[in-house]
């Protein structure tokens, strides 16, 4: 049965920077989706600002990024232990180094998830890289500034109290959608230029067959009567592949770029209802 999602009384901000983040185009994104469904999907969920800014009852949130998805876990079940880990990080750029060094193998999940936060916080722009061996690349930001606020670590910990996780690819995170669910995909963008190819989350890139596939993805939902929203570039590529379907066009900044001239862009929503 469907149910209308409900604001939680203190509304929680993503925790990390993330290419591509959607913080600044959360209002009109949140619009455009329905007003009643059963579980709420997002199969890219990144840093998490559409989720935390719709505050549904029921939730399947799941990234390609493993990293990233065990952060999530290890907030929820508890964030004051993964607040206390990140204050005794010191913010050098022998540390940075040190802590960037460290396999994933030889710590616990909440050691793994306050170095994520930490990397995130002090590396350079925020921006989240990998090479092909999975090993974390971003060089030092040599930022001055705090890599967590407690009360709003304990409200992201709060709307996830009862979201189940999944990581891996996005056909697996879907399996279980049915009609009377909602389904939001963000993934990451088909190049718009050099300034929009921020796509090294993961050793295994999100390449250009990859959008065909989600495109496919799409199209098979929609036979399904699965509603689905999605956020891409604005290109002719992008169009092409979902000719046929609801196309609106907003504008969107990306201050992950180093020329500011660039920063502006325009990014299509895309949906089947």
């Amino acid at each position: 049965m469907s149910i209308i999602f409900a604001m939680k009384t203190k509304e929680a901000k993503p925790f990390v920077k993330w290419a591509g983040g959607k913080q600044a185009l959360v209002a009109d994104i949140v619009a455009a989706m329905p007003e009643r469904f059963s579980v709420y999907f997002e199969p890219f969920v990144g840093g998490g600002s559409v989720f935390l800014r719709l505050s549904p009852g029921r939730a399947k949130l799941s990234d390609a990024n493993e990293w990233l998805i065990q952060t999530y876990q290890a907030i929820r079940d508890d964030w004051r232990r993964v607040a206390g880990l990140l204050d005794s990080l010191p913010n050098t750029k022998a540390d940075y180094l040190a802590i960037r060094r460290i396999g994933s193998s030889s710590i616990d999940r909440f050691q793994r998830a306050a170095h994520f936060v930490y990397l995130n916080k002090t590396c350079f722009r925020g921006l989240y890289r990998v090479n092909r061996k999975n090993e974390f690349n971003v060089p030092y930001g040599a930022y001055d500034r705090r890599y967590y606020d407690p009360e709003n670590l304990e409200a992201v910990a709060s709307a996830l109290e009862d979201v189940k996780f999944t990581s891996g690819d996005f056909e697996c995170a879907i399996a279980s959608v049915t009609a009377d669910d909602f389904v939001y995909f963000d993934p990451p963008y088909y190049k718009q230029g050099g300034f929009a190819d921020f796509n090294r989350y993961t050793p295994s890139q999100f390449r250009e067959g990859d959008h065909f596939r989600l495109a496919a993805v799409c199209r098979e939902l929609d036979a399904r009567g699965v509603r689905w929203l999605l956020s891409n570039s604005d290109t002719p590529f992008v169009r092409e592949l979902f000719d046929g379907f609801e196309m609106n066009a907003i504008s969107a900044r990306r201050d992950i770029n180093l020329k500011s001239t660039k920063r502006s862009i325009n990014e299509l929503l895309i949906c089947n209802y």
